[in-house]
C-alpha cells in the first residue's frame, strides 16, 4: 500500500522544515492514503469496497465518518491537526516501511483528518475534493478491470497517481507559490505516471504474494510476451523471461523523464523544488537498481539508505537533479545486455535523457553517485575496524555472542557481516509477533523454542505462517511428552494417542518437560485456541499427522530400533510425517502444486533432517536421565560394539568413528529426495523456508563425518556459517551449490581405509551429480569451500 502518493516516504523530514505550514499537502496526503488503503485491502468485499471509493470526496466532508480495516488498533489523543501531522511524519519517515498498524489508526480515527480538512481554505478543499474523487471512481473501475493493454496501464497510473501530480499542482499554484506552464496538466501527470511505475515495478513480488488474493499491475500486453501468467515470472526456472519482460517494463516507465524534468525546472520555490525532486531522483535511482536485476523476483529491492541520504543531502539546485539523473542513467546503461529484445530501445531512451541533462545541466564540476566508489575504498580499512567495533559491541550488548564465539568469528571474518544481519533479522522478527494473547504466546514460545524456525517462517504469508507456527508446536508439545523419560510407561502411551483430540481442547495442558518446554505444556491451552482459529482444511491436516505421530511414537516407547527398516519407520513417525504435513499445508494454501511423488519426497526430506539430528545429538540421548534414548539402529551399531553406549568410551574411538560413519552413508540415502523435493517448489518464500534447514542438514553431516567429537561433546555448526546460509540462499541454484560444497567438504574426509569408504563416495558422487543438473554452473559461484580457507588466509594475514 505504498503507491497511490506520488510524494516520497522520505520528504518529511527534510521538508517539514522547509515547507512552511504543510497542513495542505498532509491532509491531502492523509487523505489518499486512506482512500489507498481501502482499495489495497483484499479482505474488503467487492460489493462494499466499490460504494466506499465513489463516494470517498463526500466522506472526508464527514466529520464522523470513519471506516475499520483489519490492522491492530492504537489511540491517539491529540488535536486534529497535531494527529495529522503526526501520522504524516509516521508515513513519510525514511525509519517507516509503512507498517499495518498505522493504516488501521488513520482509517479508524479519520475524524482527525475530516476536521483538518474543514480548517482549509476554500480552494485547498476543492482541490482535494476533486482529485479524491477522480481517484476513488479510477480505483473503483480498476476494481473490476484487468490491466490487459499498456493504455490500460496508463489509465490505471493515471488514477492513483497522475492525478496525485495534478493535485499537488493545483496546491502548489492554489498557495500562490507556483505559476501555470502551458503544459503543467500534461507533466504533472506523467510525473505521477513514472513514480507509480517504479513502484509498481520494484513491487512485484509483494503484489503477486499479496493475500488473499494477488494483485496485478504489470500490463499483460507487456508480461504475455514472456509468460503464461504473471504469476509465473517468479520461478526460477523462468528467470531469463522474467529479467528480459523486467527490463522492458522499466524501459516503458523511462518515457516519462523527460517530462518529470520540465516539471522541476519550471517549479520556482525552493523547498516546493525539494519536496518533488527528491522523490523523482529516488525513482530512477530504483529503476537504476531494478534494471536487468532477477532480484526483483526473489525479494526486496532497494536503494541503500546511505545513497537516499545522499541523495537528500545533495539535490539543492536543478542542476543537482540533472547530474543525478544523468548519474543514474549512466548505471543504468551499463547494465544493458545488447541481446536484451529491447536493448535498442533502451539505450535511446537512455541517450535521449543523458542529452537533455548534458545540455541544460552543468555535470563535471559536481559529485558524481557514479564515481563516489572508488573515493569510498580511500577509507575502507578505517570504516572496517570501527565496523568491526560496532558489530562486537552490538552482539555482546544482545547476548549474541560470548568471547569464546568472538574469537571463532576473528578466524572466519567473511562471516561477520552475514552473522550482523542473521542477528538484526532476528530482532526485528521477534517485534513482528501478532497482539492476539494466543498468537503473542506461540509465537514468543516458538522464538524460544527455536530461534531460526521463527526467523525461517516470517516470510511466509500471515495465514500460512501462522498455521505453520502451530503445527510445529503442536508437534513439538507431543515431542515433549516423547521425550520426557520421568513419564511412567502407562501415562505416556494414552497421551500420547489421545493427542490429536486434546488439541481441541482449550483446557486441556499437562506438566511435563523442562524449562521453555514446560512453559509450552503448562500453557498449552493458548496452542488449542490458536489452532480452533485456523481454517478447517489447515485442523484437519495437523489433527490427521498429529493422530499418526502419536501413534507412532506410542509404538516405539516399547519396542527398541533393532533394524534400518525399524530406524525408516520410527524417523517416518518423528519427521517424516513433518514433511508430509507441511507439503500439505503449502498444498492446501495453493502456493504449491502436487507432483507425481510427493509424499514419497517430503517422507525422504523429513527422514533426512531426523537422521540428522539423531547423529548429532548422539552424546545428548545416550546420556538422557533416569535412562537412555537410543535411536541408532543395533543393525548398524551392532557391527562396531556390543552396547550402544560403548561408542562413548575413549578405547573404542576407532570403532564408534566407523559406526558414526556408516550412520552418516545412510542418511545421504535421502539427499537426492530432498533436491527434488525442493526443485518442484514454485514459491521463493517457501523454497527459502524449506531449504534452509536442509542446507544446515548436510553442513552438520560435513562436520560429524569422521569426527570423534560426535561422542566427547556438542558438535554444531558455526553461526557465522549458519548465517551464511541464510544470507545466501535465495535460488535452487544456492541450494545446489551448497549441497555440492558441503559434500565435496565430507569427501574430503573419507578415509579409504573406512569400511563403507566406497559406498560413502558413491553417494557423495551421486549427489554431486544431481547438484549439477539442477544447479546450473555451480562453480559460477561463492564457495562456501573456498571461503573457509579465504577466512583462514585473511585471518593468518
Amino acid at each position: 500500500g505504498e503507491r497511490s502518493v506520488s510524494v516520497s516516504e522520505s520528504n518529511s523530514q527534510k521538508n517539514n522544515g522547509e515547507l512552511g505550514d504543510v497542513s495542505e499537502v498532509c491532509v491531502f496526503y492523509l487523505v489518499l492514503r486512506a482512500l489507498d488503503t481501502v482499495e489495497d485491502d483484499t479482505s474488503i468485499p467487492t460489493d462494499e469496497k466499490l460504494p466506499i471509493l465513489i463516494a470517498f470526496h463526500r466522506h472526508i466532508y464527514d466529520t464522523d465518518w470513519h471506516y475499520s480495516c483489519k490492522f491492530e488498533d492504537s489511540l491517539f489523543t491529540s488535536p486534529s491537526h497535531a494527529i495529522n501531522i503526526l501520522l504524516f511524519n509516521r508515513f513519510y519517515s525514511i525509519q517507516t516501511l509503512g507498517g499495518t498498524k498505522e493504516y488501521k489508526v488513520l482509517m479508524d480515527q479519520f475524524h482527525h483528518v475530516s476536521a483538518a480538512f474543514l480548517e482549509l481554505e476554500k480552494g485547498y478543499q476543492e482541490a482535494i475534493e476533486e482529485i479524491t474523487k477522480r481517484m476513488g471512481a479510477g480505483m473503483a473501475k480498476f476494481i473490476c478491470q484487468e490491466v490487459e493493454t499498456v493504455d490500460d496501464y496508463d489509465e490505471y497510473c493515471h488514477y492513483v497517481a497522475g492525478l496525485v501530480g495534478l493535485g499537488l499542482s493545483k496546491l502548489f499554484l492554489a498557495s500562490g507559490s507556483e505559476v501555470l506552464t502551458p503544459d503543467w496538466e500534461h507533466i504533472s501527470n506523467s510525473m505521477g505516471l513514472f513514480l507509480q511505475k517504479t513502484n509498481i515495478i520494484r513491487d512485484y513480488l509483494e503484489d503477486i504474494n499479496e493475500i488473499p488474493k494477488s494483485r496485478m499491475f504489470w500490463p499483460r500486453k507487456i508480461w504475455g510476451k514472456y509468460a503464461g501468467k504473471l504469476e509465473d515470472l517468479k520461478y526460477e526456472k523462468n528467470s531469463s523471461n522474467a529479467v528480459q519482460c523486467l527490463n522492458e517494463m522499466v524501459t516503458d516507465a523511462l518515457t516519462h523523464i523527460e517530462d518529470c524534468l520540465k516539471y522541476m525546472a519550471a517549479l520556482r520555490d525552493p523547498s516546493i523544488f525539494r519536496f518533488c525532486a527528491i522523490p523523482q531522483i529516488m525513482a530512477i535511482g530504483t529503476l537504476a537498481l531494478c534494471y536487468n536485476n532477477v532480484q526483483v523476483f526473489r525479494g526486496v529491492v532497494k536503494l541503500r539508505r546511505g545513497l537516499t541520504a545522499k541523495v537528500i543531502d545533495r539535490t539543492k539546485t536543478m542542476a543537482d537533479v540533472y547530474g543525478a539523473f544523468y548519474d543514474f542513467s549512466c548505471m543504468l546503461k551499463t547494465k544493458v545486455d545488447k541481446n536484451d529484445p529491447n536493448a535498442s530501445k533502451t539505450l535511446k531512451q537512455l541517450e535521449d535523457v543523458q542529452q537533455l541533462c548534458r545540455d541544460n545541466g552543468v555535470l563535471h564540476k559536481r559529485k558524481s553517485y557514479v564515481n563516489d566508489k572508488g573515493q569510498s575504498n580511500n577509507l575502507y580499512i578505517v570504516m572496517l575496524v570501527i565496523l568491526l567495533a560496532i558489530v562486537f559491541a552490538y552482539l555482546r550488548a544482545n547476548g549474541g555472542v560470548s568471547d569464546e564465539h568472538l574469537s571463532t568469528i576473528l578466524r572466519h571474518p567473511d562471516e561477520i557481516y552475514p552473522l550482523l544481519k542473521l542477528k538484526l533479522a532476528i530482532t526485528k522478527a521477534q517485534k513482528q509477533i501478532p497482539l492476539d494473547p494466543h498468537l503473542t504466546f506461540c509465537y514468543s514460545t516458538l522464538n524460544k523454542v527455536s530461534k531460526t524456525f521463527s526467523l525461517i517462517i516470517q516470510q511466509l504469508g500471515t495465514e500460512l505462517r501462522d498455521a505453520v507456527c502451530l503445527f510445529y508446536l503442536i508437534l513439538r508439545a507431543l515431542d515433549t511428552v516423547e521425550d520426557d523419560t520421568s513419564i511412567p510407561t502407562e501415562i505416556k502411551v494414552p497421551i500420547l494417542i489421545a493427542f490429536h483430540r486434546h488439541i481441541y481442547d482449550r483446557d486441556w495442558h499437562f506438566v511435563c518437560g523442562e524449562e521453555k518446554y514446560k512453559v509450552l505444556m503448562e500453557q498449552f491451552h493458548h496452542v488449542s485456541a490458536a489452532f480452533l482459529e485456523l481454517e478447517k482444511g489447515y485442523q484437519e491436516i495437523i489433527e490427521d499427522i498429529t493422530k499418526r505421530m502419536g501413534a507412532g511414537m506410542a509404538k516405539f516407547i516399547s519396542k527398541e530400533v533393532e533394524t534400518v527398516d525399524d530406524y525408516d519407520e520410527y524417523c517416518h513417525y518423528a519427521a517424516g510425517l513433518v514433511g508430509l504435513g507441511m507439503s500439505k499445508l503449502l498444498l492446501s494454501s495453493e502456493l504449491e502444486t502436487v507432483t507425481p511423488n510427493w509424499e514419497q519426497l517430503s517422507n525422504s526430506t523429513g527422514l533426512f533432517l531426523q537422521k540428522t539430528n539423531i547423529i548429532k545429538d548422539y552424546l545428548e540421548d545416550v546420556n538422557e536421565i533416569p535412562k537412555p534414548r537410543m535411536f541408532w539402529p543395533r543393525e548398524i551399531w551392532g557391527k562396531y560394539v556390543d552396547k550402544l553406549e560403548d561408542l562413548k568410551d575413549e578405547d573404542k574411538s576407532t570403532k564408534a568413528v566407523q559406526c558414526l560413519n556408516d550412520m552418516i552413508t545412510n542418511a545421504l540415502i535421502h539427499v537426492e529426495d530432498c533436491l527434488k523435493s525442493m526443485a518442484a517448489l514454485r514459491d521463493p518464500a517457501i523454497l527459502h523456508s524449506c531449504s534452509i534447514p536442509l542446507i544446515v542438514a548436510i553442513g552438520t553431516l560435513a562436520l560429524c563425518y569422521n569426527n570423534i567429537q560426535v561422542f566427547r561433546g556438542s558438535l554444531k555448526l558455526r553461526r557465522g556459517l549458519i548465517a551464511k546460509v541464510f544470507d545466501r540462499t535465495k535460488t535452487m541454484d544456492d541450494v545446489c551449490g551448497a549441497f555440492y560444497d558441503f559434500s565435496c567438504m565430507l569427501e574430503t574426509k573419507v578415509d579409504k581405509k573406512d569400511p563403507n569408504a566406497m559406498k560413502t563416495l558413491n553417494r557423495l558422487e551421486t549427489i554431486k551429480k544431481v547438484c549439477r543438473e539442477y544447479g546450473g554452473d555451480i562453480h559460477q559461484r561463492k564457495s562456501y569451500v573456498n571461503d573457509e580457507i579465504q577466512s583462514n588466509a585473511l585471518f593468518v594475514s
